[in-house]
């Protein structure tokens, strides 16, 4: 299978900070892959990096997209190729509607004409967001912008969407209507790299899963096999 996503030897310095140190990963076609770690594993640093979001001068390594290297991208560019990320907060836009919202996520596209069928799937896939198009983003809950937040992300239909901490300040019950959410995203064709500190959700979730700890990857194996793990369920998953 061809490898979307791959980070060869990939290190990040913030200044005199090594906060990512010489990690391998990769992402193959079709994949869901989660990337698990306490606070301060370098998760987001990872996935910020592969965005174009970080200051490029920090990085070592290689960055591959589809074979390209991309570690000298900026974050326009490396979204023009076709990688959408779900910020940590959701970063929705507070004065503008959930239309305009979306709307604002197909900005690089010219095929208009498929704009609209694109916003009638969101609306689909988040009836909400259907019963609150006219309202502004900031009114909405926290859940409801998590689901704007993807929905706008996949009006660039992108190759690959990465997600950062989906669940974060979310009751139970909406974490599990967004999950349920990725994982059809995922099995309509578009594949997924997520991080996420609810290990549980993640690793049940996911095809394979990464563990990294201190800027360090610590183990990588199918989410089935980490989850069957001592060392996993000790520090993870409350085993």
């Amino acid at each position: 299978m061809a490898k979307v996503l791959e980070l060869v030897d990939f290190h990040y310095y913030y200044g005199n900070i090594h906060s990512v140190n010489g990690i391998n990963l990769y992402v193959d076609e079709g994949e869901m892959v989660t990337l698990i770690g306490a606070n301060g594993a370098g998760k987001t640093t990872t996935l910020q990096s592969i965005s174009g979001l970080t200051k490029r001068r920090g990085i070592r390594g290689k960055i591959l997209f589809k074979g390209e290297e991309i570690q000298n991208y900026s974050g326009s560019k490396v979204a023009a190729l076709g990688i959408a990320q779900v910020l940590e907060g959701r970063r929705i836009f507070s004065k503008l509607t959930v239309e305009e919202n979306l709307r604002l996520g197909a900005y690089l596209r010219k095929d208009t004409q498929n704009i609209k069928k694109d916003i009638e799937d969101v609306y689909r896939r988040f009836p909400r967001l259907l019963e609150r198009r006219s309202q502004m983003g900031g009114t909405l809950s926290g859940g409801e912008q998590q689901m704007l937040a993807i929905g706008r992300s996949l009006l660039s239909r992108p190759k690959l969407l990465l997600l950062d901490e989906p669940s974060l300040g979310l009751a139970p019950l909406i974490v599990k209507e967004i999950f349920v959410a990725i994982k059809e995203i995922n099995r309509e064709g578009t594949t997924v790299l997520f991080v996420e500190q609810n290990s549980k959700i993640a690793l049940s979730t996911a095809n394979r899963g990464y563990v990294m700890q201190t800027g360090e990857m610590v183990m990588s194996d199918t989410c089935k096999n980490l989850m069957a793990n001592s060392e996993v369920q000790k520090a993870y998953l409350g085993g």
